[in-house]
């Protein structure tokens, strides 16, 4: 049996999804859905979704920062947005 020099041939896995979803749940109940498609960005997720539970508001935590390293919490859709975005949106 003749042994075969060089690099091995590359395959390429067709069976293998291109478009798919991933939900991450956090130890203080926030979940994260990832979503890849791998034709547009092969490298890692297209978009981040983060749900935060009822009643939780981290800018109590963030007391210490500045106005505009603070995350502010967006009714509307339920997300953190950051200060400009907040500003725009007039939750300030």
């Amino acid at each position: 049996m003749a042994l075969k020099a060089g690099r091995p041939s590359e395959t390429k896995a067709e069976d293998q999804p291109r478009q798919f979803t991933q939900t991450y749940t956090d130890h203080e109940g926030y979940s994260q859905t990832w979503h890849y498609d791998l034709d547009k960005s092969p490298n890692g997720p297209m978009m981040v979704e983060i749900f935060y539970p009822d009643g939780y508001f981290p800018e109590e935590q963030e007391e210490n920062l500045p106005k505009t390293k603070r995350k502010y919490f967006n009714p509307a859709n339920g997300k953190m947005v950051a200060y400009t975005r907040a500003k725009e949106l007039g939750l300030l």
